[in-house]
């Protein structure tokens, strides 16, 4: 079964966005566009599935955006 994460994502001046996810409070990505920082979450995240016990056996993560509070 793959991971669900909620992305929220917040513009920040001048240009660009910031990600955050709740599950994961100390991850923030910073990006010029969506597309890459949803990249970078990514990448993020696998690497610190992989990092535990079981990681090699677990689906990749499914991001799904959502606006900050």
């Amino acid at each position: 079964m793959t991971k669900r994460y909620l992305i929220n994502v917040e513009p920040i001046e001048p240009s660009g966005i910031v990600l955050t996810i709740a599950e994961l409070p100390r991850l923030v990505i910073f990006g010029q566009t969506a597309e890459d920082a949803l990249g970078w979450a990514r990448e993020a995240i696998a690497s610190q599935l992989r990092d535990l016990p079981d990681g090699d056996q677990k689906p990749p993560p499914e991001l799904v955006l959502g606006r900050a509070s």
